[in-house]
C-alpha cells in the first residue's frame, strides 16, 4: 500500500479555530450539538507526547491508510457557497480508545465544556445544563487523529479552492465533497495546488507530497482529470532532503509502525533460543542475549525500500551511543522493516560491524558481519 491524500470537509470557523464559535450551519453532529471537535484544531497547544493531535470525522479508507501513518489531509470548509482550505496535515495516523482517552486527560479537554456551554446557540440545543454535560462527558475524547508537528499546518488566512482550477472538467466542474461525514481523494498533484503557494518550498507537508508512492484514486474524474489550472503545482521533491523527511515522520517520535516491527521482532527471536528480552531500556530498543553470539543491542527502523539506507544511518549513531555506556562488548543489530535492495547499505551496515535484520512475512533474515564473534560456551 502506497500514500493517499484526501480532501476533508470540517464546520466553518471565523475565530481561527480556536474553539467552537456556534457558527455552524451543517447537519449530522454538528447541526445536532451545535459544535464540531474540529473548532479546536488551530490551537497551537493540542500536543500529546510530541505529537499534533486534531479532529475531523473518519470514514472508509481514511483508517486504513492511518493505520501506518501513509494518510494526508487537506481540510477544508464551507462559507457563503465558497470553498476553502483551513489547515493541512500529513503523515496522520489514527488515534485508538486508549489514545483518545490519553490524550483527553492530558490536555484536560473536559474543561472545554465549560467554555462550550457559554455559546448561546450551543445552550440553545439542550433542555438544560445537566442534558449537555452528560453528552460532554461522553463526547469530550473524541480526537481522531495526530501526526508529526512538522506535517501540520493551519492557515492564517483560509485559502480558497475553486473547484474546477484544481479538478478541470468539462463542462466546469461546480463543486467538490462537502458532506462532513465524507471524504474526497485526490491526487498529489491536485493537492500540492491548493496549498503550494502558501507554504516555504521547504515544508516538509510539500515534500511528503511530492513523493512517487500514491496509490491511484479510483474515482476516474479525478484520476484523469487534467492538471491543475494556473495554480503552483510545483514539486517539493528537492525541497527538504530526504534524510531529513526519514527523520521528521519517523524518528522524532515512536510510531505504530515503529512498534508494530519491535513487537514482531521480539515474538521471533524468543522463538530462536533468544534469552533475556528486554524492550525499551535506557533507550535501547531491545536487548536480548544471542543462543550463538551473546548480548545484543537492537535499535529498530521501520523502513520501506526507499528509506532503508536513511534507517541504517540513523541506527548506527545510536547504537554506537548506547554501546559506550554498555557494559562489555555486545554485538549491535539494526532491525528495518525490509530487505535492503543495494549491495551498498549492506555494506554500510557490516563494514562498520554492525549486524542487519530485515522482516520478510512473519520471519526476520539476519546477515552479520563477516569477522562476528561467536562467544564462547561456559
Amino acid at each position: 500500500m502506497g500514500k493517499m491524500v484526501v480532501l476533508k470537509p470540517i464546520v466553518w470557523n471565523g475565530n481561527g479555530y480556536l474553539g467552537p464559535t456556534g457558527e455552524t450551519t451543517s447537519s449530522g453532529y454538528a447541526g445536532e450539538h451545535g459544535y464540531g471537535h474540529e473548532e479546536w484544531n488551530g490551537r497551537s497547544d493540542w500536543v500529546w507526547k510530541s505529537w499534533k493531535v486534531f479532529h475531523t470525522q473518519g470514514k472508509g479508507q481514511m483508517f486504513t491508510y492511518a493505520e501506518e501513518g501513509d494518510l494526508g489531509i487537506i481540510m477544508t470548509a464551507m462559507k457563503d457557497g465558497l470553498f476553502y482550505a483551513v489547515g493541512a496535515a500529513c503523515a496522520v495516523y489514527k488515534n485508538d480508545d486508549k489514545d483518545r482517552a490519553a490524550i483527553a486527560k492530558d490536555l484536560k479537554l473536559l474543561s472545554n465544556g465549560g467554555d462550550l456551554w457559554k455559546v448561546p446557540s450551543i445552550r440553545a440545543l439542550k433542555e438544560h445544563k445537566a442534558a449537555f454535560d452528560a453528552h460532554w462527558n461522553a463526547a469530550h475524547e473524541w480526537v481522531q487523529w495526530r501526526c508529526p508537528q512538522s506535517h501540520f499546518v493551519w492557515f492564517d488566512r483560509p485559502i480558497q479552492i475553486v473547484p474546477d482550477d484544481i479538478i478541470p472538467s468539462t463542462p466546469p466542474r461546480q463543486a467538490i465533497i462537502k458532506m462532513h461525514g465524507s471524504y474526497q481523494a485526490i491526487r498529489p498533484d491536485q493537492a500540492l495546488a491548493i496549498i503550494a503557494e502558501k507554504l516555504p518550498s521547504s515544508h516538509p507537508i510539500l515534500a511528503w507530497l511530492s513523493t512517487g508512492d500514491f496509490d491511484e484514486v479510483s474515482a476516474l474524474d479525478v484520476r484523469n482529470a487534467p492538471p491543475p489550472r494556473g495554480k503552483g503545482s510545483r514539486s517539493a521533491g528537492t525541497a527538504t532532503d530526504a534524510y531529513t523527511r526519514y527523520l521528521q515522520e519517523n524518528e522524532f517520535q515512536i510510531t505504530p509502525k515503529h512498534h508494530n516491527l519491535q513487537s514482531a521482532f521480539e515474538a521471533f527471536i524468543s522463538g530462536l533460543k533468544a534469552t533475556n528480552i528486554v524492550p525499551n531500556m535506557e533507550r535501547v530498543d531491545v536487548r536480548y542475549v544471542d543462543d550463538r553470539l551473546g548480548p545484543v543491542l537492537a535499535e529498530i527502523k521501520p523502513t520501506d525500500p526507499k528509506t532503508v539506507r536513511f534507517a541504517i544511518r540513523a541506527a548506527i549513531g545510536q547504537l554506537l551511543d548506547y554501546h559506550q555506556k554498555h557494559e562489555g562488548d555486545p554485538h549491535l543489530l539494526i532491525v528495518i522493516g525490509c530487505k535492503p535492495s543495494a549491495a551498498d547499505d549492506f555494506a554500510l551496515a557490516a563494514d562498520n560491524g554492525f549486524g542487519l535484520a530485515w522482516r520478510d512475512g512473519p520471519r526476520f533474515e539476519f546477515k552479520w558481519p563477516t569477522a562476528t564473534k561467536e562467544r564462547v560456551p561456559a
